[in-house]
């Protein structure tokens, strides 16, 4: 069952950026690119609240503060908080571009932001006139989650850590360990650690061991092959834990897909009936026993509004069987007092997660085929990459061949992200110029590119050399490079017997010798 889909008398005109439940109720917070916040009381069926943005601007995120107070983050680059229960609508700041995401910290009572303009804001509520406090990261930021004292920001294909009380520089930086970049960011509950969203449908999971230095992390693909063998490549939209089983998180793709995972046991527990849209966001309520699930388009895709699907938003109720307890509940039922009866308090509860992680994953095997390690996650010759993220000096497809980019630009951005870039690379086996326009919001190919050093041993009078591999063995399939600079350099250096060690470049199923690594005397 897909949940039932909330109804609303007049539509949601636009895609849904996010919901948010409330942190002590059912209230749902809805922000959407058609630039309305709406408050939804889930229980009662009824629209409690329809505040349009006082700029007209898309609203791309929203999070609550309090019951009755929320903030949204706006395409116009604004941060605005609302008061949920007289309506009052007060501007907390801006950004000098797109505001791609907004949170709330309890523990310090900031609200943090971040977007295109490289910058995660702060501003400290308890100051009647709060001062805005900024660091610049150097990179578009599409993602945050918070969680205690924590800020966790994705950067590129990376994850940076940072202390709230004092964020001039990050606590726990982490070099990029993915070949992609990363869709999604969400918190670990009870301990320092986050899963990432992949726009190559994979999840990553990073967790910290309070108790001493070590840590934890594994790679899984959401959905291993499609129906012909290939890999299923689509972005992981959004994450979220339940918040009281331990180690329990649903996942939502581009696709639609919506699917409950077991970490401890490193296992699917259910995956939903297909939604008639892309799952946009997710939330689970402040128990853990309803699932929103939001079922719209995104403009991630080119050809997503071909044939226009409304957004709709399903609450879906969770049973035994989707977060990994084995009970038998009837169809339909939602969980009441299950999940509270088995972690009694909070101590409990905290405790119970810490034992799941730093006991039982270290444990974990790779038995099941849709888990995997990061060493086997990029077999593909490409991944998807929105083409906003991509920079010179980076690579991409054009025309199905695979080329580095040398030149790029970005017309200006409207309210429904529809700018344009245009890419210029040079094929990188070729030398050829090619060029393409691309909607920043969409997604290009990729290519994987790798680049491996062998000693040169030998060049035959055909062309083709012989190179000597780590394993001793030898590599013959190689013929000289075609760049007349490289060919005279290698040429010259073997006939006056010097060791050359030589990069061969290869990709799309291509291979060819791109460097002279090192030339030195015999």
């Amino acid at each position: 069952m897909k949940g039932a889909c909330l109804n609303f008398e007049n539509p949601i005109e636009d895609a849904v950026s996010r919901i948010r439940f409330a942190p002590q109720s059912n209230n749902l917070l809805i922000s959407s690119w058609d630039s309305n916040l709406r408050l939804y009381d889930v229980d009662s069926s009824l629209l409690r609240l329809e505040a349009p943005a006082p700029s007209q601007a898309a609203l791309l995120d929203c999070c609550f503060q309090s019951e009755s107070v929320a903030f949204t983050a706006a395409s116009d680059g604004s941060i605005t908080r609302y008061d949920l229960h007289s309506g009052t609508i007060d501007a907390i700041g801006n950004h000098q571009d797109m505001a791609t995401c907004v949170g709330y910290s309890i523990e310090t009572c900031q609200v943090i932001s971040a977007g295109l303009d490289k910058k995660v804001m702060s501003w400290d509520m308890r100051l009647a006139n709060p001062l805005a406090l900024f660091r610049n990261l150097g990179a578009e930021i599409d993602s945050i989650s918070i969680s205690g004292f924590d800020l966790m920001v994705a950067v590129g294909a990376a994850v940076n850590i940072y202390d709230l009380r004092n964020y001039e520089r990050a606590v726990d930086l982490k070099e990029p360990s993915m070949d992609v970049g990363i869709s999604c960011v969400a918190s670990v509950p009870y301990t320092r650690g986050y899963a990432i969203g992949l726009i190559d449908g994979r999840v990553a999971l990073e967790i910290s061991n309070p108790l001493n230095s070590n840590s934890t992390g594994y790679t899984f693909r959401c959905h291993p092959t499609t129906k012909d063998g290939t890999a299923h490549l689509v972005s992981v939209n959004d994450i979220v834990f339940n918040p009281l089983i331990g180690g329990t998180f649903v996942t939502g793709d581009n696709e639609g897909y919506v699917t409950a995972w077991d970490a401890k046991s490193k296992r699917r527990l259910h995956e939903f009936p297909r939604y008639p849209n892309s799952v946009a966001s997710l939330s689970y309520n402040h128990v853990g026993q309803l699932l929103a699930v939001v079922s719209s388009y995104t403009y991630q895709e080119a050809n997503e509004r071909e044939v226009p699907v409304p957004p709709q938003i399903f609450i879906q109720k969770m049973e035994d069987s989707y977060v990994g307890f084995s009970s038998e509940v009837s169809n339909g039922e939602c969980i009441n007092n299950g999940a509270c009866s088995k972690l009694q308090n909070a101590g409990e509860k905290v405790q119970s997660i810490l034992f799941w992680f730093f006991h039982s994953v270290a444990a974990m095997s790779d038995e099941e085929h849709h888990f995997e390690s990061k060493a086997d996650a990029g077999a593909s010759k490409t991944y998807p990459q929105q083409a906003g993220t991509i920079r010179k000096n980076g690579y991409i497809v054009i025309k199905n061949r695979p080329c580095k980019v040398v030149e790029v630009s970005t017309s200006k951005t409207g309210k429904h992200g529809h700018a344009k870039c245009h890419f210029v690379g040079i094929d990188i086996f070729n030398g050829k110029k090619l060029e393409d326009i691309v909607p920043s919001s969409h997604n290009c190919d990729v290519p994987h590119v790798t680049r491996t050093d062998y000693q040169l041993i030998d060049i035959s009078e055909d062309g083709f050399v012989s190179l000597l591999t780590e394993n001793g063995n030898t590599k013959d399939d190689l013929r000289l490079p075609t760049d007349d600079s490289l060919l005279t350099q290698i040429k010259d250096g073997f006939g006056e017997g010097k060791d050359l060690v030589v990069t061969v470049m290869s990709s799309m199923g291509e291979e060819q010798i791109g460097a002279l690594k090192d030339i030195g005397p015999k």
